[in-house]
């Protein structure tokens, strides 16, 4: 095996384990929370937060813990990584994933199993794996159990969504949140910054900013910002038996968290490449002068 392909199946694993570290960490806190009816927020975002530090620890130094699509795509738009590792890093945070709600599902497959036999899942667990708009643990009332939307009644359940939650607002909140994640991503790892310490770079991205956006956004659309983190979980249940896909019945995973989220990742990392990052140099022009 040549020196190129051991070190490219190295940070392809290490993507693998990030998410998976990730995802059972994260969406652990979330299935536990919901199948023991005490959910706790608070619980629920330290756990996503600390989920994204302890990833980075462990595999930065190797792949650069992008254990996110949005990521992978928008450093190989900014030239941060070659296109050739794109599709691998992306199927490997999936499969990660995939592997994390995997083991969920083996700890709590009984009693999930239990409350909704396959193949439909209620939206409420649903949404303990993967994301879902609007997010059911808050607007339990878009989501009622006899409107499932694998039923003949899910043009009624669309009607009545669309009315309080368009596609369009939550298509831009995950592209803003997407946004920023990138910008904050490239601007605490660029070491051109002066405030640049990769030590403290996981604790920037997970506690920095992970935790605090969920405060605000997760009522909404669950905050997705991270596509492994719904495409995984789902890979899980429907091999469990379950048809997640039946919770795509908006598109939601098109016009909500397919494009947007790619889109304004992309734009988060050119906005530092372009707009902010010159600032830098321009400063550091005038101190030599």
């Amino acid at each position: 095996m040549s020196a190129v392909l051991k070190d490219s199946l190295w940070r392809y694993l290490a993507e693998f384990v990030g998410t998976f570290i990730l995802i059972l960490v994260g969406d652990g806190a979330v299935v536990a929370s919901t199948l023991t009816g005490q959910p706790s927020f608070g619980f629920i975002m330290v756990n996503w937060g600390f989920g994204v530090v302890l990833a980075i620890y462990a595999v930065g130094p190797i792949s650069g813990a992008h254990i996110n699509p949005n990521v992978t795509l928008a450093f190989a738009v900014t030239k941060r990584i070659k296109w050739i590792d794109v599709i691998p890093y992306i199927v490997f945070q999936i499969l990660g994933a995939a592997a994390a709600a995997g083991v969920l599902l083996a700890w709590w497959g009984g009693v999930i199993t239990r409350i909704d036999p396959p193949p439909f899942l209620y939206a409420n667990i649903g949404a303990a794996f993967f994301t879902e708009y609007p997010e059911p643990g808050f607007w339990p009332q878009y989501w009622p159990k006899t409107y499932l939307p694998n039923v003949s009644s899910a043009g009624i359940l669309y009607s009545q969504v669309n009315q309080v939650f368009p596609l369009w607002k939550g298509a831009f909140a995950e592209a803003l949140m997407t946004f920023l994640l990138l910008l904050i991503v490239v601007a605490v790892t660029d070491p051109d910054s002066p405030f640049y310490n990769q030590s403290l770079v996981p604790w920037a991205i997970g506690i920095g900013y992970v935790m605090p956006s969920l405060l605000f956004e997760a009522q909404l659309t669950g905050a997705m910002i991270n596509e492994a983190r719904s495409w995984g979980p789902m890979l899980a249940l429907y091999l469990f038996g379950y048809k997640t896909g039946a919770f795509n019945f908006r598109g939601e995973y098109f016009y909500v968290y397919g494009i947007p989220d790619f889109i304004g990742g992309i734009l988060g990392a050119l906005f530092w490449d372009h707009v902010l990052k010159p600032y830098l140099r321009f400063v550091k022009n005038i101190n030599k002068k």
